[in-house]
Order: C-alpha cells, then structure tokens, then sequence
C-alpha cells in the first residue's frame, strides 16, 4: 500500500503540491505580517527560518504544517482560524465564548508586545527574546 502521508517523496509520486487554500493561508500570513507593519526578515527570525521561506510560504509555493503554522500565528497574534476563515465547516460547533475571550486577551496582549519590539530600538534584540519564549512554551 503505497504511503499517504505530506511528506515529499523523492521519486516525486506522493509529494502534495499546494492547493487554493495553501495559497489563501499564505496570502492571510502576508496580511497580519503587514498588518503588524513586520518585514518577511522579521517574521522569519521570530520563526528561526530564512525570509526566502517566509516567501515561499506567502506565495502559497510551500504548505505550511501545522505545527508552523501555530508558530506563525503566535508570532502574528492570530488564533490559527484565521488562517482558514472561509475555509471553516458549516455546522461546525460554535467556539466556547470563555475561550474566545482568552484568545482576545492573548491578541491584545501579543499586539502589545509587538508594538513595543517595532519602537524598539533594539529589534534585534527584542526578536531574539521572542524567539527564546516560543522556544520555552
């Protein structure tokens, strides 16, 4: 039985390719970086990864895990379904409105942050901080 698993194989016969709603996750990625007035070399030192794959991932050229799409949504102050709002069921349960308010704290609070490392004057040093935090959490 042949595997059916994302990962790339290397005679090229199971690789998934992006699809349209790869390119919309990348094209929502593109929107909240800019939103936050960050730069793809920001975003990919939050990340610990090249701006190239910030490009990539942007263009919807490469798909986006889910673990580093979590990642990413931290780094954004995005709950992951943001990444995916028009791609959401019908009839899915509504989200538990305890929870929605802990995601909007956890946004206001990581667009604080945010807004402090951008009139820092030590960007360098305040995306190394982050970076360490996610790599604690």
């Amino acid at each position: 039985m042949p595997p059916t698993d994302d990962t790339n194989d290397p005679q090229g016969g199971n690789a998934r390719k992006p699809n349209d709603a790869d390119r919309y996750v990348g094209q929502q990625v593109r929107q909240a970086r800019r939103e936050l007035g960050l730069t793809q070399d920001a975003l990919a030192a939050m990340l610990g990864i090249t701006f190239q794959q910030i490009q990539k991932y942007e263009s919807g050229q490469s798909r986006l895990s889910a673990g580093r799409l979590r990642d990413v949504a931290i780094a954004l102050g995005k709950p992951v379904g943001f990444f995916y709002e028009p791609f959401e069921l019908d009839g899915a349960p509504p989200a538990d409105a305890g929870l929605r308010l802990q995601i909007q704290d956890l946004r206001r609070d990581g667009k604080r942050l945010l807004d402090k490392i951008r009139n820092s004057k030590d960007l360098d040093v305040a995306v190394r901080v982050l970076a360490a935090l996610q790599r604690t959490a």
